[in-house]
């Protein structure tokens, strides 16, 4: 046994080597190339430190040049409005030339005027004339400029025209309903001063020095977000697509890998200082840093491995596969295949199966012998079930349980209930307590159940099936009134060969009373949890029983009621006729019942046959409360058939 498990260990052992060896290719893979995006990771991460360090150099010389021209214009803009004050004439009203003149006298390259309603109304650069500025805070901040009469700055911006930096001074004029701004060209400026190489230097070299010095750097800029778009600072003119500027900002990082999966981008932002006063309206701007990284040479190297690795594989795996598949088909799938089809056959209820390699002294070995137990112990535990359930039914119906709802008796539980229209049939023995009084016990258990051995049939045989004994009483169930009255027939024609019988062992015959009636019930369980039995609830089951017990007082054998005539489908098919309209005991209501005849004697059968017409036309006309008429339908009747009772008990209706 031991040397069988350990060959199959062995095959096994191959297989799991086999996964295991793949999943190692897989996973050092996974891991080389993890490795690879970690370093490019950390290089982009420095790439980013360096930039920010190299902007925050770039940043001190605009800071710097900023403040030079701003106090440059604390000296050139009061010029400017001295000079409009001189000519006396409003800045609206001079000319293009007089404008462009303006400027070359006091060295600026552009001269706005703005009014109240931030529109700019007079500018030597015609492409901004009438432009207006949205409220924000830039309009706040022109706001706090008017009448002030100072120089003021907004710090440095890039130019929506040009996409160039440019730093912006404001005066107010005292007394004046407008604004003077002056646009500066900070990289103009520079040069003008003797230090363009600087600006060159920062421009051209010192932002870009990355993208030549790295070769897995591919492209690098950076972008100042203004109010109107986020524009490049090494290629002028170029701006960043608004939605990803704003994601950029808002996650303050962004990863975009190319649709070839070779490239990734970048993006990261940070906000800068001030560039004027901390008190100033005017908010710090943000900065976006943008660097493509190419990643494809580590995927590459990775591609590599594992397709090298997958092709020997891919060699040695058939040889090894076929190995493997065949021991482990002989030795474990052939007997896991014969078990499962020995289950198979246990399960659809053969359970004379035989079962397969009780004798191997292994795993499978066991396995089979415990199928072979459980084979045994399904056969004892139906056999079982199959004499249970059988006892069952003789106490709890099987149509009671369908009724419910219950496919078994296991599921009933106390309080399960279904509301039905069904018709109820109840039988009584007449003068049966005088009978059973002249028999001992064992002869009344006798008598009765060879009486009900008779009945039960008749009642299952018409669909119908029996509630409860009550006594020597009967109360059955049917889903169909006519099931019930040629259930209640067939019990009068079984009754009178057990009379017959009886008359042969010199025993009296005995008579029966059958009420019938149709309307809605409750069917369920009652009692408590260690006690419960099947019972239905209704008016209707208890109208039956009044009716069943009035055979006696009109000296019939079978009653229904109007219900369960109106529920016939073709009440013309049976000898029925009305014989009262009662209110019967514990009821408030009158309620028809009819006298089912077919059973009586040719002769008698006939003669209320003769006046059944007459007694239905009366009944009809009682209904409608004409007394007249109905007494005369009753009295013919009565004419007809002289000492009817059912025509006697009607025509004292009318009175």
């Amino acid at each position: 046994m031991g040397r069988s498990v350990k060959r199959k260990a062995a095959l096994f052992l191959l297989a799991v080597m086999l996964s295991v060896s793949l999943g190692a290719i897989i996973v050092t893979s996974l891991a080389m190339y993890r490795l690879a995006s970690e370093r490019y990771a950390q290089e982009i991460r420095k790439i980013e430190a360096s930039l920010g360090d190299r902007f925050a150099v770039f940043e001190t010389m605009l800071r710097d040049e900023h403040e030079r021209i701003t106090s440059h214009m604390e000296k050139v803009m009061p010029s400017i409005a001295l000079d409009l004050e001189a000519s006396g004439r409003p800045p609206g009203a001079l000319s293009n030339e007089e404008m462009t003149a303006l400027s070359h006298r006091h060295g600026v390259q552009h001269i706005y005027f703005i009014n109240r309603n931030h529109v700019v109304f007079q500018t030597n650069y015609r492409p901004d004339l009438n432009l207006a500025f949205p409220k924000g805070p830039f309009t706040r901040f022109l706001d706090s400029v008017f009448g002030g009469n100072r120089v003021m700055s907004d710090g440095i911006d890039i130019s929506q025209a040009t996409g160039t930096l440019k730093t912006y001074s404001y005066l107010g004029p005292k007394d004046k309903d407008y604004v003077i701004e002056i646009s500066t060209d900070v990289r103009g400026s520079l040069d003008s001063t003797g230090y363009g190489w600087m600006a060159k230097y920062f421009f051209d070299e010192l932002l870009t020095d990355p993208v030549r010095s790295n070769p897995s750097i591919k492209e690098l800029d950076i972008y100042l977000i203004n109010q109107t778009a986020a524009w490049s600072l090494i290629h002028p003119g170029q701006k960043l697509d608004p939605s990803l500027a704003e994601r950029i900002v808002e996650k303050r990082r962004e990863e975009i890998s190319s649709a070839d999966g070779r490239y990734l981008t970048v993006y990261s932002a940070e906000q800068t200082s001030s560039a004027t006063k901390p008190d100033h309206p005017v908010t710090a701007k943000h900065v976006i840093r943008k660097i493509t990284y190419d990643v494809g040479l580590a995927r590459e190297a990775v591609i590599q491995v594992l397709l090298s690795s997958l092709l020997v594989l891919a060699i040695l795996m058939p040889m090894v596969f076929w190995i493997a598949s065949r021991q482990l088909q002989k030795q474990l799938l052939d007997p896991l295949f014969n078990l499962r089809g020995e289950a198979g056959a246990i399960a659809k209820g053969d359970l004379n199966q035989t079962i397969a390699n009780t004798d191997r002294r292994d795993e499978i070995g066991q396995l089979a012998l415990s199928f072979a137990s459980m084979r045994d112990a399904v056969r004892r535990t139906i056999t079982d079930l199959k004499e249970t359930n059988i006892s069952i039914e003789r106490f709890v119906p099987q149509a009671f349980l369908a009724i419910v709802g219950k496919p078994s008796i296991v599921e009933v539980e106390l309080g399960d209930n279904k509301r039905k229209d069904m018709t109820i049939l109840f039988s009584d023995i007449r003068n049966f307590t005088t009978l059973s009084e002249a028999m001992t016990p064992d002869e009344n258990f006798t008598f009765i159940n060879a009486y009900l051995e008779h009945m039960g049939p008749v009642i299952r045989d018409h669909n119908g099936f029996i509630d409860k004994y009550i006594g020597d009483a009967i109360m059955a169930l049917f889903e169909s009134p006519d099931d019930a009255v040629k259930a209640g027939l067939a019990m009068l024609d079984t009754l009178d060969a057990f009379n017959a019988v009886r008359r042969a062992a010199g025993r009296s015959p005995i008579a029966i009373g059958i009420g019938i009636n149709t309307g809605t019930l409750m069917m369920g369980t009652i009692g408590e949890k260690h006690r419960m039995d099947g019972t239905v609830i209704s008016d209707a089951v208890n109208l039956a029983s009044r009716v069943e017990s009035l055979t006696k007082a009109y000296g019939v054998a079978m009653l229904v009621s109007q219900y369960t005539v109106l529920g016939l489908a073709d009440p013309k098919a049976y000898d029925i006729r009305p014989i009262d309209v009662v209110v019967v005991k514990g009821k408030s209501r009158p309620v028809m019942i009819s006298e089912v005849f077919q059973h009586d004697p040719a002769e008698q059968r006939a003669a209320k046959a003769g006046t059944r017409d007459l007694l239905q036309s009366g009944v009809e006309a009682l209904g409608r409360r004409d007394l007249a008429c109905a007494r005369r339908f009753f009295q013919e009747s009565l004419d007809r058939l002289p000492g009817d009772l059912a025509a006697s008990n009607l025509l004292q209706k009318c009175v």
